[in-house]
């Protein structure tokens, strides 16, 4: 072998060596870990697994440009649309309580504690009206 052929070698040996060590000691960030556990979170209960493993209907059709995202009076069942739904709405309230997190985290600026800490508990609200009224209207449907 030529001296060429070895120091490409040897820098291509390095190359591999230096990525697996980086690979193998790499620790991803604590914010990117919470958001990720979050998200998996509200898939989970939001009903992503019964969506991907049923390949539920995404709406129902009523008529005149009009349709359900939901299936009257079963709370077993669900639509496409009405999980979509559900999801936004515990993202939207998850939002709301690391928005309260963050108010009470910083408490030197009494204003911006007040500013975080109102905006999130209207978010957590917004959110938990919002799945009482699609509860409400799953089990007491009228046409």
């Amino acid at each position: 072998m030529s001296k060429n052929s070895n120091r490409k070698f040897s820098s291509w040996n390095y190359f591999l060596q230096k990525t697996i060590t980086k690979l193998a000691t790499y620790r991803p960030s604590p914010i990117f870990i919470a958001i990720l556990a979050m998200a998996a979170a509200i898939f989970l209960l939001g009903g992503g697994v019964y969506d991907v493993l049923m390949n539920p209907v995404a709406a129902i059709p009523l008529g005149s440009g009009r349709f359900l995202a939901f299936i009257p009076y079963q709370i077993h069942d669900q639509l496409l649309i009405g999980s979509i739904a559900i999801m936004i709405l515990y993202a939207l309230g998850a939002t709301g309580f690391l928005l309260i997190y963050r108010g009470t985290r910083r408490v030197h600026n009494p204003r911006q504690v007040s500013f975080f800490i109102g905006i999130g508990v209207a978010l957590v609200l917004i959110a938990y009206i919002a799945i009482e009224i699609e509860l409400y209207w799953i089990l007491h449907y009228t046409s």
